[in-house]
């Protein structure tokens, strides 16, 4: 067993979905984004609303952003961030969030989503997400999840994603549950066998029909080639 949730075999996943990912996942993200820069300037908090133990928002705490988190379960683990970092944590089906929790002048959302145990769950955290987020909105979901008849209005009549940034470097998400028995065997963050992008959107300048770009992030061996991405930043 190598730790994977999305590989159709449902007797590994954990049963709401929750994996977990490497914080370079996120980092590669913020990275291409410009380190959410037109967040940064306009006092805005970036937004995780399913948190699971914290790591995809590592890499904004560092850079001292303002981070709301939620989930369902209060998994968050306090050691993955600095004394000093600006969290705020509450319990919450997001589906059943309302904007006014997130208490502050905006945010872009940023989640590794629940995709399986509920169908059509992916989607309608997406669809929920662009209604609350007030600049920008980053899913990271299997590559595959973009080839699907039942999203083609998702992604071509009502919000086409500005960018698909691939992962080319193959990320691993354990689910949560079993990492500690993953760590102890040595297995954890090992053999990733899905292959991952970020589905970015943009609120405020919705994207065209037919003008999604679909960008390949480097791996981690080529940090030469990580940076903005024009247009994107």
């Amino acid at each position: 067993m190598r730790g994977e949730i999305s590989t159709g075999r449902k007797r590994n996943s954990h049963p709401y979905d929750w994996c977990v990912d490497e914080p370079w996942v996120s980092w590669q993200l913020f990275e291409a984004l410009g380190g959410f820069a037109q967040e940064k300037a306009a006092g805005e908090a970036i937004y995780d609303p399913a948190a699971g133990s914290g790591r995809t928002m590592v890499t904004f705490a560092e850079h001292g952003f303002k981070v709301f988190l939620s989930d369902i379960v209060n998994r968050v683990d306090a050691s993955l961030f600095d004394e000093q970092a600006r969290l705020t944590f509450f319990a919450a089906d997001f589906l059943e969030t309302e904007a006014a929790r997130v208490r502050w002048p905006g945010c872009s959302i940023v989640c590794n989503p629940p995709y399986s145990y509920i169908d059509g769950i992916a989607e309608a955290f997406v669809r929920q997400a662009l209604r609350m987020a007030s600049r920008r909105v980053c899913m990271v979901l299997p590559i595959k999840w973009q080839g699907s008849q039942g999203r083609f209005d998702l992604f071509d009549q009502d919000y086409p994603p500005q960018a698909v940034l691939i992962l080319t470097q193959r990320p691993s998400m354990p689910p949560g549950d079993l990492i500690l028995a993953l760590e102890a065997e040595g297995k954890a963050f090992k053999g990733g066998v899905v292959d991952y992008a970020w589905f970015v959107w943009n609120v405020q300048q919705p994207t065209p029909r037919h003008h999604t770009r679909i960008i390949w992030l480097p791996p981690l061996d080529r940090l030469d080639l990580v940076g903005p991405i024009e247009g994107l930043a």
